[in-house]
C-alpha cells in the first residue's frame, strides 16, 4: 500500500485544513485502521444521509451504472476502501449532504442529456472542478473579496493579515484538497466561490456547516447551474497558518501567488 494511503488519524489534528471537518472526523478518531463499508453505512445512518456506501464496481456496462447515475438512480455511493480519496469524499457528504445531493442531480441531468460520444458541457466541468478542488470563501468584508477576486495577495495576505484572520474564512469543500493536505505542497489551489454574509461567516467560524451547506446547494441549483462561470483561484496555502514559513519570501513567490 502507497504510504499516503496508509491509516493515520494523527491528520486529523495535525492538518489545520482537515480541521475544518472535525464534526465528523471524531466518529473515526478511534478506529485502529481503516472503516470498512459497514462503518461508513452506520456512520451514514446515523447522520440521516440517504445514500449507501457501497462497493465499488469492478464492470459497468450501462449509463445507470455509471457513477454519478448510480447515485442519483440508487442512492448508492461507490466508495474503495483503504483509500483517503474517498474517504474524504464521505466525509464531505456527511458535512454537506444537501449541495453533495445538488451536484449530483445536476451532474446526472448533465450527462443523461449529453449526445453519445460529445464533450462534457460546461456545467459538468465546472461541477467536477468544485466537487474535487472547491471552496467556498465567506466574509463580511467585500475589501477582502475583491482583492481574492483580483490576485492580490500580498495585500491580502500582509497588507490585510488582521482583518483576515477575522473577517473571512476559506471553507474547503473540494475532497481532493483534503486528500492533497495529507502532504500539502506548494502549489495547492482551490477554486473558489466568493460570498459575503457576515451571518455564513459567524457559522463558518463555528464550523456550523448546515446552513452554509443549505446556501450552497441553492447557488447550485439557481444561480451556476443557469450561468457557470469561472471560479475564482485561490492559493490555500496562503490562508493564515496553512504553511510555514509565511513570510514576505513565501508570499513573493510569484509561480504560486500569480
Amino acid at each position: 500500500m502507497h504510504k499516503i494511503d496508509q491509516w493515520n488519524t494523527s491528520h486529523f489534528q495535525k492538518s489545520p485544513i482537515i480541521g475544518q471537518l472535525c464534526n465528523v472526523t471524531y466518529y473515526f478518531t478511534e478506529f485502529p485502521e481503516w472503516p470498512t463499508l459497514e462503518d461508513y453505512q452506520s456512520i451514514f445512518k446515523l447522520c440521516n444521509i440517504e445514500i449507501t456506501p457501497v462497493e465499488q464496481s469492478l464492470q459497468i456496462n450501462s449509463f445507470e451504472e455509471q457513477y454519478e447515475p448510480r447515485v442519483f438512480l440508487k442512492r448508492e455511493l461507490q466508495t474503495r476502501l483503504n483509500n483517503w480519496h474517498d474517504f474524504f469524499n464521505a466525509l464531505i457528504w456527511l458535512s454537506f449532504p444537501h449541495t453533495k445531493k445538488a451536484l449530483n442531480a445536476l451532474h446526472y441531468r448533465e450527462s443523461r442529456n449529453r449526445q453519445k460520444g460529445t464533450n462534457r458541457s460546461t456545467l459538468e466541468n465546472r461541477i467536477t472542478q468544485f466537487d474535487e478542488c472547491g471552496a467556498l470563501i465567506i466574509s463580511s468584508n467585500q475589501h477582502l473579496l475583491d482583492l481574492i477576486q483580483h490576485h492580490k495577495w500580498k495585500e491580502l495576505f500582509i497588507n490585510n493579515a488582521e482583518a483576515f484572520k477575522n473577517d473571512i474564512k476559506c471553507l474547503v469543500f473540494g475532497h481532493a484538497i483534503y486528500e492533497k493536505a495529507l502532504s500539502p505542497y506548494i502549489g495547492m489551489t482551490c477554486h473558489c466561490l466568493l460570498v459575503n454574509d457576515e451571518e455564513l461567516l459567524n457559522d463558518a467560524i463555528q464550523m456550523n456547516y448546515a446552513n452554509i451547506d443549505r446556501y450552497m446547494a441553492d447557488k447550485w441549483i439557481n444561480e451556476i447551474a443557469e450561468n457557470p462561470v469561472k471560479f475564482n483561484p485561490y492559493p490555500v496555502l496562503g490562508t493564515p497558518d496553512y504553511w510555514y514559513p509565511q513570510d514576505n519570501e513565501f508570499y513573493s513567490n510569484k509561480s504560486y501567488f500569480r
